[in-house]
Order: C-alpha cells, then structure tokens, then sequence
C-alpha cells in the first residue's frame, strides 16, 4: 500500500511540476524581482504579472495593445505619468526604455498597481482586473486576467515555493 501511494505521489509531481513552464533563469529573474519589496502581495503580484504579461521578459513588444517591458506597461500611461506630450519620439523613447531599462519598467509597474491599490482599497482581485482593463475591471476580461493572475500566485507559492 505505501509502494503504491508513494508511487501515486511521484506521477502526479512529475505531472504538476513546472506547470508554468519556468526555465531556470525565469527563476533567477522572479526571485529578483520578489526581492525588490517587502510587501508580500506586490511581490508576487509583480512576479504573476511578470509571468502573464511578457513570459518573464521574453516577449516585451505588443504593438497591437503598445505595452511594452517585462510587465507590459501601456505606453499612452507611461506618457501621461511622465508629463511629456504624446508624440512619436516620446512614444519611440519610452517604450524602447521599457524595454532595455528593467528599473524603469519596474517602477512603472509598481506605479500602475499602487494606483489601482489606492483606488480599490486593497482589493486584489480589483487591482488585477484594471492593471489591464483600467476602468473596466467589472468586465469578462478583467475577471479572466484576475483570476489568471491568482492562478499564477498560487502556482509560484505551492509549486515553486517562491
């Protein structure tokens, strides 16, 4: 009996085990990042996102939506949020500085989600929907993307042990 549930314990590891497709150095990249706060929630908060948004920086471009970086900031808010007018060489410079400069990438991010943070009052679930539907987080898509990014969380706490 013990051969036999030991036996059950290894395939359904082996099966569930590296179910986000991590590779070792996303790894290294999302302890990186769980280490740049204190603040439980928005460490793996950044790190879900991270994950759902740009596959842990592997596709940074988007130009169908303009978000650009690891966490795929919409280049219309980084404008506004650095108080530049919205012309051509403004968008080119950003979104290529989301993309080489992980600092400010990060920083827009963590902006981004403590704007939504104040907004909803903590409410996650809330502040996931509109870090990608902005207003309309009471949508379909805004409850899918937040329900992914809970999914996300869960795996790299029990899974991964981050």
């Amino acid at each position: 009996m013990k051969k036999i549930l030991l036996l059950i314990l290894c395939i359904y590891n082996l099966a569930f085990s590296n179910s986000l497709g991590l590779t070792n150095t996303d790894l290294i990249i999302l302890k990186k990042i769980k280490s740049l706060t204190d603040d439980k929630m928005m460490k793996y908060t950044l790190m879900a996102i991270a994950i759902k948004e740009s596959s842990v920086g592997k596709k940074q471009i988007n130009f169908e939506s303009n978000d650009y970086g690891l966490f795929q900031s919409n280049i219309k808010s980084v404008i506004r949020r650095q108080k530049v007018p919205d012309n051509m060489f403004n968008r080119r410079y950003f979104s290529q500085k989301l993309v080489y400069d992980v600092a400010f990438s990060t920083a827009n991010a963590i902006v981004e989600i403590d704007f939504w943070r104040k907004v909803h009052k903590d409410n996650w679930i809330k502040i996931w929907a509109s870090y990608n539907t902005g207003w309309k987080y009471v949508s379909d898509d805004g409850l899918s993307y937040a329900t992914s990014v809970f999914d996300i969380i869960k795996k790299l706490k029990f899974e991964y042990n981050l």
